[in-house]
């Protein structure tokens, strides 16, 4: 790249600029293609791995196929420092490639088409995984889709994909609409800064039915109202679901936005654990609080949240580790869960994230086997690594109240330690409020 242009005093040569441009374009053209022929090999290996745990699990039942699949996903995971799911997701779908689209991997190994190519592909082909679809006329879907994405954008592809799947399926759409209904969910991801999105899969129609409400109602906004069309959609979505009044309101009530976020924050009817520094309470610091142990909740919506509140319960903490200190009972009380949630936060599975409200409250050393229910001998795991440990060649210690020290299959430890709380926190219980005396004006 580094080359010298020169020039007759009127600017760079031309001619000269022209050539470095084709080197670099044959530079990117080239670093393109040898990423690709790397991630082609590595969905190989990744697939030449999920068949050997299918192997391992000699054909038995598809619990033990499955307890295989995951022993080996949380091993590469931990080493990779990624998401055990994430890598078993990661495997089926290399699989799914490697034995169902082989045309399609040597198009992308070949770098013919892009990853955005095979995505469409296999989007639209899924359906095709039905019993009444021939291998023949998979593939021949498969060759037909390749030589269009050859000549093509993704975004093109995906379209004629999808009318193309369906020709050639013999169940009716309504019936293939009615299971996919059943797939419907709401999913949170959290962000930064405090932030969350909220999505949903539902029906089509219903989807597109609710984006057109919002858009209408944004469009009649008030000429006043400073807010974005984007932020009045944001704020109608949130009065709509919290209050569920029948339409979004219009105008801004006077006061502005701080009273709006407050009136909205006393809707909600929390059952999760919110950690609040006791200086913030007392607006003596504006250190965040915490939901769940992970997500930060700004000094603001915190004291907001504290003053709703139904129930407090004061939390003690090691000053040096910041930890909750560990209490021993022979049983486990609704107190010793409460201190387990703060010291837990989430799942103890290196790595995973999983809420801990969520999980199942483990025994290290197994209540049969001699284990007492005290809090140095429980620990959160989530119901995927709870089945993993028991089912699995992966075990677990806690030789420190709080550590645990995990070794796979192979003989590799991995030890999780419980993350730091900060410094004396209470816990907010249940914010309690009737939504309809709410007031959110939009």
């Amino acid at each position: 790249m580094a080359q010298e242009i020169t020039g007759t005093g009127q600017g760079p040569d031309a001619a000269a600029l022209d050539a470095i441009q084709a080197n670099a374009l044959s530079q990117l053209a080239a670093i393109d293609a040898g990423m690709q022929a790397l991630e082609a090999h590595r969905l190989r290996v990744l697939a030449a791995l999920g068949h050997l745990a299918l192997h391992r699990a000699g054909g038995s039942s598809s619990e033990r196929s499955t307890m295989e699949m995951r022993a080996v996903a949380a091993e590469i995971g931990l080493q990779a420092r990624v998401s055990d799911r994430t890598v078993e997701r990661q495997i089926g779908d290399a699989m799914m490639l490697v034995d169902t689209w082989p045309v399609l991997l040597e198009a992308f190994a070949e770098g013919r088409i892009g990853r955005g190519h095979v995505r469409a592909i296999t989007e639209a082909g899924g359906v095709l995984s039905n019993t009444d679809v021939t291998p023949e006329q998979r593939a021949a879907f498969e060759q037909q889709m390749v030589a269009l994405a050859e000549t093509t954008t993704p975004a093109r592809v995906s379209k004629v994909a999808r009318r193309e799947a369906d020709t050639h399926l013999a169940e009716p759409l309504v019936e293939r609409h009615q299971a996919a209904r059943e797939q419907r969910r709401v999913t949170v991801e959290d962000v930064d800064d405090g932030m969350s999105w909220i999505g949903a899969l539902v029906p089509a129609v219903l989807a597109h039915g609710i984006d057109d409400r919002l858009r209408a109602g944004a469009r009649a906004k008030s000429k006043d109202d400073p807010r974005s069309i984007e932020q009045w959609r944001a704020d109608a979505f949130c009065e709509l679901l919290l209050t569920g009044t029948g339409a979004p309101s219009i105008e801004r009530t006077p006061g502005g936005a701080e009273i709006e976020h407050a009136g909205r924050l006393s809707t909600i009817k929390p059952i999760v654990q919110v950690t609040v520094p006791v200086t913030t309470l007392t607006g003596a610091s504006e250190e965040p609080g915490s939901l769940d142990g992970a997500q930060p909740v700004d000094a603001e919506t915190a004291r907001i949240l504290a003053g709703v509140a139904a129930t407090w319960q004061r939390l003690l903490i090691d000053p040096i580790r910041g930890t909750v200190v560990e209490v021993d009972t022979y049983s486990p009380t609704e107190a010793q869960r409460r201190l387990l949630r703060a010291r837990d936060q989430h799942c103890r599975f290196p790595g995973c994230s999983a809420k801990a409200r969520d999980d199942d409250v483990d025994h290290t050393v197994a209540w049969e086997d001699g284990g007492t229910t005290r809090l140095g001998n429980l620990a959160h795991l989530c119901r995927r690594h709870h089945t993993l440990k028991h089912a699995t060649a992966w075990t677990v210690r806690q030789p420190t109240p709080g550590v645990l020290h995990w070794r796979s299959p192979l003989g590799h430890d991995y030890v999780d330690r419980p993350p730091p709380t900060g410094p004396t926190f209470v816990e907010v219980g249940e914010a309690i409020a009737d939504p309809s005396d709410a007031s959110l004006p939009f």
